[in-house]
């Protein structure tokens, strides 16, 4: 027997992985994605000013990519959305209250603290 909420989990994560190739930038740090039968929203740390363009450009590239997969809240399937956040290199990412899985994470030197 197969367990739903692990199905759907992989679900959300394959979309969101097929979703992304293409569209990361440089100035993306981290992406996550937090997900509910109700909803699947991604968190983008982004590194600089965040401006209409980037939000547009990763709404009409990925956002609309995982619509395609999950296209009717209607009849049960949850809605898409998205949130960037600024986080400048090499401040260190708060990751306080994201509560969801990471998908994409670009190399950046690690610093002790």
């Amino acid at each position: 027997m197969s367990d739903p909420k692990a199905s759907f989990r992989m679900s959300v994560l394959l979309s969101a992985q097929r979703a992304l190739v293409g569209e990361v930038t440089s100035r993306m740090r981290q992406i996550g994605v937090e997900f509910s039968p109700a909803y699947i929203r991604f968190i983008i740390w982004y590194d600089g000013p965040i401006g209409e363009d980037e939000k547009n450009n990763f709404d009409a590239g990925v956002i609309s990519q995982v619509v395609a997969d999950f296209p009717d809240p209607e009849h049960g399937d949850p809605l898409v959305g998205l949130k960037f956040i600024r986080c400048d290199a090499p401040t260190k990412i708060d990751y306080q209250g994201f509560d969801g899985d990471l998908v994409y994470g670009r190399s950046e030197p690690f610093e002790a603290s």
